[in-house]
């Protein structure tokens, strides 16, 4: 690696005192030690970082400051938890806007910047393959103040594992191990090296994630199409009826099943917290569950365990868990309830002990946690309870890890949905799929969140889409073909309004998703930088999804080609052998089959519908 790579390193001790490192030049093993505290590292990549302070200190804080050659970019995809990183991925914009960030318990971020080329391949990737932990970034170099100042040619960002607010807490001798990644100039799309990061945070920090087959499975939401005024047990009977007919398996009660939800007016006071079903929308909730099992579907929950509402009959209960400022004053949060606090025992308990109760007591097939990401941003200073832990996202870990043993006590198969503000290759294990952040109405942004989490868990689950009624057939496959270019398909329209040529396109593609279920299962394997298709493969057969304008797909053994494109024709690559390619409509309607020779070629294929493509040398794919 040249010199144009280089590492610098602050440690912040207990003590307050600071202890500075380098430049180092990463390729090279280096060893340095400052007034005690000792450096070590390493010179493969990722290159291995140890820090270790002298006798009777404690390390508080570490930064690293990254430095590599500024290019022209494409794309600029930030340290993020995959939610927002669109916003600022322009880079003029990033240099501007997103020159800091932080990850805290209400929004976890990966701690990598990935820099594209003009073919959006990464060009520069820096990060730090660690375990879970409050972080700041800060961009160093270029500085946008009073002017944009790039004369430097240089990309510096800096890293810093503990803060004042959550210092560092590290056992032993107090060495912080982690490891400097850097990559970039090897062709690969931001998804590929994002998960490449992932692999060395789970390999050294974490572990595997849980494959559990029925979260694998389409998702239906009481959310998007619904005030929570509106929720009920017909409306939920009979969206599982229709829903089941289209291959839909778990069905979400989500918020208000309870009472009033976070969109009712806010001078209505939340009674969110005591986890009983509001009579007159639920009346039988327990034989709601019952029911919808005994038709083949799985009732999923909808709950946000730390949450505790004004209104609340449990609230005077829970007071002494909750976070509070120095004074003992519960701090409420932007939507108006309160919060628990993730850094004591007990109130953790209090949460794995709702989520038990809602598997073990009411049957629930499933639950989706929701709301941390609306934990009040500010450490907890409460003095009447204490803390177990300096690190709150820490915290969260203790509280998942716990809900996860207990529930699996009654429900070994049990759904867990999590989502992607607190997610990351650390977190996802304790669900069983990771959904995207809230983008109805917004096929793109669904597309690129759940994009972010693909790159780190295959259990990537879509937000829940929805349809206008200006949509036609196409354009509910086009967005249908999108969710699956990531993850797992999840709807929260009202199906008993969706017209019978729409459900027809709803119910093939999900067939498809079935028979292709082997497939979906894996990662999906970006064939292009730009993310204009995706596969997801299996030892014999690839099942392509095409999502933006983009190259010639290659083919080279049995192949689904789904168009989630608004173009008429694709581009192909064969073997010299040709092929013979079957199209299908939008609802899985034959409308021809041809036999093409070798070489590139125009094919024409409907929008929302497909190719079944069978190389001359393998065996023909199914229809």
């Amino acid at each position: 690696m040249t010199d144009e790579y280089a590492l610098r390193l602050r440690v912040r001790l207990h003590s307050g005192q600071e202890r500075e490192f380098g430049p180092f030049a990463l390729g090279e093993p280096a060893e340095q030690t400052v007034a005690g505290t000792t450096l070590r590292l390493g010179a493969e990549a990722p290159y291995r970082s140890v820090i270790t302070p002298a006798p009777g200190e404690r390390l508080a804080a570490v930064e690293y400051r990254l430095r590599g050659p500024l290019a022209n970019f494409e794309e600029v995809i930030g340290p993020d938890s995959g939610r927002w990183f669109m916003n600022s991925a322009h880079p003029t914009a990033f240099w501007r806007f997103a020159k800091t960030a932080a990850s805290r318990i209400e929004d976890v971020k990966t701690p990598l910047y990935l820099f594209t080329g003009r073919d959006r391949s990464v060009r520069l990737a820096l990060g730090i393959v660690g375990g879970l932990v409050e972080t700041d970034f800060a961009l160093i170099e270029p500085v946008s103040n009073r002017a944009l100042n790039v004369h430097t040619r240089v990309v510096e960002v800096s890293i810093t594992r503990g803060t004042a607010d959550y210092p560092l807490e590290l056992p032993g001798d107090g060495s912080l191990a982690e490891a400097v990644y850097l990559a970039g100039g090897q062709g690969r799309a931001w998804s590929e090296v994002l998960r490449e990061f992932s692999a060395h945070t789970r390999a050294t920090h974490g572990t595997a994630d849980r494959y559990e087959p029925g979260s694998t499975e389409p998702f239906w939401c009481s959310w998007t199409d619904w005030s929570s005024e509106d929720i009920d047990e017909r409306m939920v009977l009979e969206n599982v009826g229709i829903g089941l007919e289209l291959g839909i398996r778990n069905f979400i009660v989500d918020d208000g099943w309870f009472g009033p939800g976070l969109d009712t007016a806010y001078e209505r006071p939340l009674n969110i917290g005591d986890w009983q079903p509001d009579p007159a929308k639920f009346p039988d909730l327990r034989g709601l569950v019952e029911k919808v099992g005994a038709l083949g579907g799985r009732l999923v929950i909808w709950c946000a365990p730390h949450a505790v509402g004004p209104a609340a009959e449990v609230y005077e209960q829970r007071r002494p868990y909750l976070i509070a400022d120095a004074a003992g004053e519960p701090v409420i949060c932007d939507t108006q309830f309160y919060s628990l606090c993730f850094q004591n025992a007990e109130a953790r308990a209090v949460m794995a002990g709702i989520c038990e109760a809602l598997a073990a007591d009411w049957g629930f097939h499933g639950a989706k946690y929701d709301l941390f990401n609306w934990i009040p941003p500010v450490p907890c200073a409460s003095p009447h309870h204490t803390h177990d832990t300096g690190s709150a996202i820490e915290g969260l870990r203790l509280f998942l890890a716990a809900a996860d043993e207990r529930v699996r006590r009654h429900r070994p198969h049990y759904v867990v949905e999590l989502k992607q503000n607190y997610g990351t290759a650390l977190l996802s294990p304790y669900g069983t799929c990771m959904r995207a952040g809230d983008a109805p109405f917004d096929p793109d942004t669904n597309f690129l969140r759940t994009l972010h989490v693909q790159a780190y868990t295959p259990y990537a689950l879509n937000d829940y889409q929805a349809f206008t009624p200006v949509d036609e057939p196409a354009d509910v496959a086009v967005a249908v073909v999108k969710m699956l270019a990531a993850g797992i398909p999840a709807y929260g329209c009202d199906f008993a309004v969706l017209p019978a040529e729409s459900r027809a396109v709803v119910r093939e593609l999900h067939r498809l998703y079935e028979e292709f279920a082997e497939e979906f299962r894996t990662h999906r394997l970006p064939d292009d930088p730009e993310h204009a298709a995706l596969r997801a493969r299996s030892a014999g057969r690839d099942m392509v999804l095409l999502v933006r304008p983009g190259g010639a797909v290659r083919i080279d053994r049995p192949s689904q080609l789904l168009n989630g494109r608004y173009l008429t024709q694709v581009a192909v690559e064969l073997a010299e052998g040709g092929a013979t390619v079957s199209s299908y409509g939008v609802a899985g309607e034959l409308l021809g089959v041809s036999r093409v020779p070798g070489g590139r070629l125009l094919l024409d294929v409907p929008i929302g519908g497909r190719l079944a493509v069978a190389p001359a040398d393998s065996s023909a794919v199914g229809a």
